[in-house]
């Protein structure tokens, strides 16, 4: 069987190593970009410390073991998913988390669970967990893993031995599009772009995905302070949209954290931009703002996505507020002028 497993061979053989010389941490935060492939990482790890085979790899050793590993029905392998869940509380870290990770190992050597989007703990629940961290059970390993190590209280971050995953190449990104998604080489190279390396993003895309992309961040880059029916239609389309599926705000929120990065870089004198079907436009809002509005830009998008997200704030009303902001005019500190109203108001129905 062929590894399922594209790069990251340096934090792999670390894992490795330390499985090998039995130095094997209590708790580990796998960090990167969502869709690079952490949770495949940390499965592999799940069935090195227990295989019977001498520590091979779940996707590639043949033991018993290792075969339950891979297809998700080992025993003392637990992956912890909250799919559609803005906010994991207490009474879910107790119930889905500690409930199993105190269950002693079954088969192999050690109880693994892994929590993916460990991001959405919220304070409270990540307060509870931290016991559990300070004083694992016995024979236990513990992985968080997230896109988003920040939104992890200090504390969290400090007792796990963190590790950190880069961006897959694009160039493989686009290759994989081509073969699995029968994407032509041109689209293959946008999507592998506007997904910065995330294999898991890229191919979670698709046409009518990436034409409300670029109706979002044109309607963005319309705007003005004074379109307030433009920005305020806007937010209530995605906030509507976004309490039936919480992931499409994220999506949203990603959109918008490129766009003001390959801003950013046309600034500078960079041609090397993500939305490359939209570079002309981005050009043109990149002369009329510096530098440091798109860093202050870029810092409000991660604060409204934490209020949102982490601290429940109102959703519409925190997407409007951080519209205003990014629609600022310059001389009122630099922003991307021109009037959204026309386009805002159809793109909730393509979110």
């Amino acid at each position: 069987m062929t590894t399922k497993i594209a790069g990251h061979e340096f934090q792999r053989e670390i894992l490795r190593r330390a499985a090998a010389e039995n130095v094997v941490s209590h708790a580990y935060l796998f960090s990167g970009p969502d869709g690079v492939g952490k949770k495949l990482v940390a499965l592999e790890f799940a069935g090195i410390v227990n295989c019977k085979s001498g520590g091979g790899s779940p996707y590639e050793c043949e033991c018993g073991s290792c075969r339950k590993v891979e297809k998700g029905i080992h025993p003392d392998v637990v992956m912890v998913e909250f799919a559609g869940v803005r906010n994991i509380k207490v009474d879910q870290v107790r119930d889905e988390i500690e409930e199993k990770l105190y269950l002693k190992p079954f088969e192999g050597r050690f109880k693994v669970v892994i929590v993916d989007e460990a991001e959405k703990l919220n304070n409270s629940a990540q307060n509870a967990f931290l016991k559990t961290l300070e004083e694992p059970p016995p024979a236990s390993i513990i992985i968080l893993v997230t896109s988003r190590p920040g939104a992890l209280l200090p504390t969290i971050r400090s007792r796990c031995q963190p590790l950190n995953f880069g961006a897959l190449p694009e160039r493989y990104v686009a290759e994989v599009l081509t073969e699995k998604a029968g994407l032509s080489p041109d689209d293959a190279e946008l999507y592998a772009r506007v997904s910065s390396g995330s294999l898991g993003a890229a191919l979670r895309l698709d046409a009518e995905t990436m034409e409300w992309r670029k109706e979002l961040l044109s309607s963005l880059g319309q705007m003005s302070a004074g379109s307030a029916t433009g920005i305020t239609s806007l937010a209530e389309d995605l906030a509507e949209s976004a309490s039936g599926d919480p992931a499409k705000l994220d999506l949203a929120f990603r959109f918008i954290s490129l766009w003001l990065r390959d801003i950013a870089f046309l600034k500078i004198g960079s041609g090397d931009v993500s939305n490359v079907d939209m570079k002309d436009e981005l050009a043109a809002l990149a002369e009329g703002i510096d530098v440091p509005s798109l860093m202050e830009r870029q810092r409000q998008v991660e604060k409204t996505w934490y209020d949102i997200v982490r601290a429940n704030a109102n959703t519409r009303l925190a997407l409007e507020n951080l519209f205003i902001k990014l629609a600022r005019k310059p001389g009122s500190g630099g922003g991307l002028s021109g009037n959204a109203g026309r386009r805002a108001a159809s793109i909730g129905d393509r979110i």
